[in-house]
């Protein structure tokens, strides 16, 4: 249930639990009771959740009210919510506490792990009316077809079938203690006033703030034990009734460059013959999906019985709480999960409970999850350039003679860690003494947000400055390196990169390269080849990245940035940079995917942590 909070900011603003309240916590499992169960599979898989949802809580007698002794934690729990948390409403209202139980058992089969009403409150429902068909008459609305009759005749048919038999267990039941009294006001208000005042009240008081990192430290502690129990239970070995072989979960269409990573991962497979399939992972509204390379591959369910999730450990969480565990179970479960800084959130350690082993994109990123519980192994990323569109700079309404600086980059990956101001600082510094330079900056820019005050500031100087080009069209992959091809110079003064597949890209493109010395590209970008930016080492403030507090990164030196870009200019006649790519190609990292997917199978893992050069 944390990690459903942790993954919706708009929970965690309505309802504050790093504040430790105890009401709040109330209010959010009436949440995950009514709402959250149907949103994320995983609520309805936790064993003792439903068992605690089943126990009777019944409510305190009110005249006319025949249901307070029907109601189980379920029902008070979605009674909270739709009464907006007005606990008054439920205890002191008739018509809610009608209204709460009619559509609980019309919306039961939906909402509860068993179909089965459990006997206590069989006989609460036999003690609450005289016939079972006065029962289900009570839960129909005007309106309802012969369908929707039918289907809660067969929904209550063992009910039905035995009203009058069941024995009496109330004595061998434990009552829940959620029916905590509220205020005497509270109760008065609740039986004359709608539901939708206290809507109105709450629209009126606003919702709070996202917390900070810090504020989430004592609730992590929490499932800290749960964490380290789970950890001790892991055998580190394979148990599967599956053939050999991968299932990729991940942004296979996707247009971006962690869909790229899982198209790339399945050519490497493909090209060592291990056996392998596609599950496509839809992404958001805001992300192209146009990408169909991987179509070919792309299955409903899992076929093999290794699981290999290429997307972020958040995602892959956020991913479980949706569709349930059963993906993880009969399966050895692998992270090959993204990550750009020094260090894997405290938040989300419970994270690695869902994998069996880690591979890290690059010695950076497998360094970010030292204290996993589970084997940690850096793994080559495969990049291949594939079609290249066919496209001139006359195409692009680019200068033909100029010397063409690029970088593109994605505002969904923040402008704070992709840093374009501080290359545009440093080009216009290189070139302040060469006004008659023929150069330029072309800057390619994924989900432009206008809004963005980052994105004013930056934009406010591309348009002081002639020589910057901009381009935020959508673009298919091959246009993008068509792009690419027709600049000289890749330069990215990056605060930090996961892995930084773009950096690659340009090497196999055959470009001048300029970035910055910190984090994943310092993998491949190790050579006189690449010029590296000096930096020094820069702590993070809240706000600044995604779980930024206590973190550092790189802060590249703009004036040093320059100084690279002006020599590349001037030595232009060099001859081309050649650049040692084999670790890129697909049989290579094949070949380090196949030897650790066949140790996996052999069961040769141990549960200390690993640590690959490779």
């Amino acid at each position: 249930m944390l990690v459903v909070w942790l993954l919706r900011p708009a929970q965690q603003k309505r309802f504050p639990l790093h504040l430790g309240k105890e009401r709040d916590f109330l209010n959010y499992l009436a949440w995950c009771a009514a709402v959250g169960r149907k949103e994320n599979r995983i609520l309805s898989q936790l064993d003792a959740w439903n068992e605690e949802l089943e126990r009777p809580a019944p409510l305190p007698k009110i005249p006319g009210d025949v249901w307070g002794g029907t109601y189980n934690v379920a029902m008070y729990l979605s009674g909270l919510h739709r009464s907006k948390y007005w606990l008054g409403q439920l205890l002191g209202n008739r018509k809610v506490r009608f209204r709460v139980a009619r559509w609980y058992f019309r919306e039961r089969l939906d909402l509860m792990a068993s179909g089965t009403l459990p006997s206590w409150q069989s006989l609460a429902l036999e003690s609450a009316f005289k016939t079972s068909g006065d029962f289900l008459q009570a839960i129909t609305v005007p309106g309802d077809t012969a369908e929707t009759n039918t289907r809660l005749n067969e929904a209550y048919a063992e009910l039905c079938s035995g009203w009058g038999s069941v024995h009496n267990e109330r004595e061998q039941i434990v009552n829940s203690v959620v029916t905590a009294n509220t205020k005497l006001a509270s109760r008065v208000l609740g039986r004359i006033l709608p539901v939708r005042f206290n809507r109105f009240v709450g629209r009126l008081v606003g919702s709070g703030r996202v917390p900070a990192c810090t504020e989430l430290d004592w609730l992590i502690e929490l499932v800290t034990p749960l964490q380290r129990e789970s950890s001790a239970k892991s055998s580190g070995q394979l148990t599967s009734s599956k053939p050999f072989g991968v299932n990729l979960y991940g942004y296979a269409r996707g247009e971006l460059g962690i869909g790229e990573d899982v198209r790339m991962v399945a050519h490497a497979l493909k090209e060592v013959g291990v056996p392998f399939s596609i599950i496509n992972v839809p992404l958001g509204p805001d992300v192209s999906q146009r990408d169909v390379t991987a179509d070919d591959w792309i299955v409903d369910r899992a076929r093999y019985s290794v699981n290999l999730f290429c997307m972020t450990g958040i995602e892959m969480s956020r991913y479980i709480c949706e569709k349930g565990l059963d993906i993880l179970s009969d399966h050895y479960n692998v992270g090959l999960w993204p990550w750009e800084l020094p260090r894997w959130p405290t938040a989300w350690h419970h994270a690695w409970g869902l994998v069996d082993e880690l591979w890290g994109i690059s010695q950076y990123t497998a360094k970010a999850y030292d204290g996993a519980p589970v084997p940690v192994i850096p793994m080559p990323l495969p990049v291949r350039l594939g079609p290249i569109a066919p496209m001139t700079r006359a195409d692009w309404n680019l200068p033909e003679s100029d010397f063409l600086f690029v970088f593109s980059f994605d505002m969904n990956s923040t402008l704070s860690r992709k840093n374009p101001l501080g290359l545009i600082i440093a080009f216009q510094e290189a070139f302040a003494k060469l006004p008659a330079a023929n150069v330029g900056l072309v800057l390619k820019v994924s989900h432009v947000r206008e809004e963005d005050p980052q994105w004013k500031r930056i934009r406010e100087e591309i348009d002081r400055d002639n020589r910057i080009h901009l381009v935020t069209k959508e673009l298919r992959r091959p246009e993008v390196l068509s792009l690419y091809q027709c600049c000289n110079c890749y330069v990215s003064l990056h605060r930090s990169e996961g892995f930084g597949r773009s950096l690659a890209e340009a090497q196999l493109l055959g470009l001048k390269l300029i970035a910055t010395g910190y984090s994943g590209n310092v993998d491949f970008c190790n050579d006189a080849n690449t010029q590296l930016v000096r930096y020094r080492v820069k702590d993070l403030c809240e706000g600044d990245y995604f779980f930024a507090s206590g973190q550092q990164w790189a802060d590249p030196d703009p004036t040093h940035a320059a100084d690279l870009m002006r020599v590349a200019y001037e030595n232009q006649k060099a001859a081309p940079p050649e650049y040692s790519v084999k670790r890129f190609t697909e049989r290579y990292c094949g070949e380090k995917f196949k030897q650790r997917l066949e140790e996996i199978s052999e069961r040769t893992l141990t549960k200390e942590r690993v640590i690959n050069e490779y």
